[in-house]
């Protein structure tokens, strides 16, 4: 597989020193980096297979919902904008070498880092048997943190049917939130519900791991006897 990195800067705001940094520090992983910005996305992806939400989304979510469409369509690896100070060449050589290996990523951090799914169903308002099951898969999901990987930087086969489950129920996510966003759109970077923007709570719709860690968690769960996590994690501080 080609050992290419992407990393995705979705909005037309500028890049920070410390994003700057950790970007040109990737030449570290011995992989190609490609940065997918919304000028050259389309070199990537063609416009008719972006769902229509993705304009109204925050930059933060386009991210999520782009790093699925990548590791589907593309594979390779995917990066977040965090410091990266190690190879990757012996990730993209286990997927090489093993055909029932179907991603490589770093270890979750710990219950803390495991998506609070629960948390994103009072933000959805949902109703009380679904509160109810999205609580008792949090709490599970936190006991099975060391079956999980991170969020923020992973290696992935192409076409997986981890990727596939992935990307389907992202677009059934957006399907349903279509209406409330382009009635709510992000006005702010990383907005989240309730945040204040020119003075009002906001009513973005999307709670903040509703895109990603929700769905990312329990797929690899599930699926986590074709997962490696042996990727070394990116630096989770001083990045912004």
């Amino acid at each position: 597989m080609q050992r290419q990195v992407f990393v995705f800067w979705t909005g037309s705001n500028p890049m920070s020193p410390a994003r700057r940094r950790s970007l040109a520090a990737m030449a570290a992983t011995g992989c190609e980096v490609s940065l997918v910005t919304a000028q050259n996305l389309h070199d990537f992806v063609s416009a008719e297979e972006i769902h229509p939400a993705y304009p109204y989304l925050n930059l933060a979510h386009r991210a999520d919902y782009l790093r699925c469409h990548f590791m589907l369509r593309h594979g390779g690896g995917y990066a977040d904008l965090k410091p990266v100070g190690a190879s990757w060449q012996a990730a993209f050589e286990r997927l090489d070498s093993d055909p029932a290996l179907w991603a490589v990523g770093y270890p979750e951090i710990g219950p803390r880092g495991v998506a609070n799914l629960y948390q994103s169903s009072l933000a959805l308002d949902t109703g009380a048997a679904t509160r109810a099951r999205a609580w008792l898969q949090w709490k599970l999901l936190r006991r099975r943190h060391r079956q999980l990987i991170g969020l923020c930087a992973f290696v992935f086969r192409a076409d997986t049917p981890l990727a596939r489950s992935w990307w389907i129920e992202l677009n059934r996510r957006l399907d349903r939130l279509l209406p409330a966003l382009q009635a709510n759109p992000a006005r702010a970077p990383r907005e989240r519900p309730g945040d204040l923007v020119d003075g009002m709570p906001s009513r973005y719709p999307v709670p903040w791991t509703h895109l990603l860690g929700d769905i990312f968690h329990p797929l690899v769960a599930r699926h986590h006897r074709h997962i490696d996590r042996s990727l070394p994690a990116p630096g989770f501080t001083d990045y912004l």
